[in-house]
């Protein structure tokens, strides 16, 4: 399970790298450019629990894969998958997002909350 969990991640942060890359050239974005805060602000109503298939889709990949951002409910988790997506349109690359995801909320699973977003909530940026 252990060298399962390596090789996912590995295979992870090769796709992120490869989305990165070719999404900076689509763009013509600047690779370099800096991460930007991925603070949750959601426009949710606090309590409506009614989400999306894609969304839900999100959810179960992030249960799945343990990739919940620590202390966060269910309505949170997709608020912070959908500002990962506006990110990743404003030009962020998705390696600096994959910083700034897991330095905003202090957990190591950032390569697999970001493919998870861009998988189920913006999967025209993947």
């Amino acid at each position: 399970m252990f060298v399962e969990r390596i090789q996912l991640r590995a295979n992870v942060v090769a796709v992120s790298l490869a989305v990165a890359v070719l999404g900076a050239a689509v763009a013509g974005c600047d690779p370099t450019t800096g991460p930007r805060s991925v603070e949750v602000t959601t426009s949710r109503t606090a309590g409506v629990a009614e989400f999306s298939a894609d969304e839900v889709s999100f959810l179960e990949e992030i249960r799945i894969n343990d990739a919940a951002l620590p202390g966060k409910s269910e309505q949170e988790l997709v608020a912070a998958g959908h500002v990962t997506c506006e990110h990743l349109r404003a030009g962020v690359s998705v390696l600096d997002e994959t910083s700034a995801v897991e330095q905003t909320y202090q957990f190591d699973q950032g390569p697999l909350f970001v493919s998870a977003a861009t998988t189920n909530l913006c999967p025209d940026f993947s």
